[in-house]
């Protein structure tokens, strides 16, 4: 008799948790969420170190961002749920690159 395993689903049970599994407002807005307000910070704080040409800190900025986006494409992979995560996670991940490229060369319009 071969034993079967038991799969323990470890569901958040914390407020935080909820949010990022997006349990609380679904997957799909959450994540966009922290996306625009991620680019509306990046715009903001962009613009104003462009306007005053500190170079460093907007590269920092832009790093910090590359980064910021590589944190949701992991939450979104992590807690998708679907029946092709590869192609949706490419998807995602070409729209937040294009989406971030366009907010990149907005914020050097300050120049």
């Amino acid at each position: 008799m071969a034993m079967q395993e038991i799969e323990h689903d470890s569901a958040p049970t914390s407020a935080l948790g909820l949010f990022f599994s997006g349990a609380t407002f679904g997957l799909a807005q959450t994540y966009w969420g922290m996306f625009a307000l991620g680019s509306a910070v990046f715009f903001v704080v962009g613009s104003m170190l462009v306007a005053d040409r500190n170079w460093m800190p907007y590269v920092g900025l832009i790093a910090g961002s590359i980064a910021y986006i590589f944190a949701l494409l992991i939450g979104v992979r992590r807690h998708y749920r679907g029946s092709d995560p590869g192609k949706a996670l490419g998807r995602i991940a070409m729209l937040f690159l294009l989406l971030t490229l366009t907010n990149l060369l907005v914020t050097l319009s300050f120049i």
